[in-house]
């Protein structure tokens, strides 16, 4: 039978029994380092997505979806099983009056539309 692996049967891979080794500890953040308001190419909290809305910073290593922060500051949690859209269809205009709570089957009734 033809090998179909890189291993050649028996022989035992070099990380076999190196539960939870890391090659690089120097280069992971560490309890303390400088992260978030505090770090020196701190931008306000703010990712702008190209192909998305804008993220903004919610603790060490999370972000959440403004228009998602915005709307539920506003009008409270919003439903199981529905989005947040942007009825204007501009992505990073995250006014209230722009900002539409829908379930996806609407969603998808009206991207079939266009």
């Amino acid at each position: 039978m033809k090998n179909k692996g890189c291993f050649k049967k028996g022989l035992t891979p070099w990380n076999k029994g190196l539960e939870g080794f890391n090659p690089s500890p120097q280069t992971q953040f560490k309890p303390g380092e400088k992260v978030g308001e505090i770090h020196p190419s701190w931008k306000g909290g703010i990712q702008v997505m190209k192909a998305d809305c804008v993220h903004e910073w919610a603790g060490n290593g999370k972000r959440v979806r403004r228009p998602r922060k915005i709307y539920e500051n506003h009008y409270g949690e919003i439903p199981k099983g529905h989005i947040i859209i942007h009825v204007d269809g501009d992505r990073y205009n995250d006014d209230i009056s722009n900002l539409e709570a829908i379930s996806r089957a609407e969603n998808l009734k009206r991207n079939l539309k266009r």
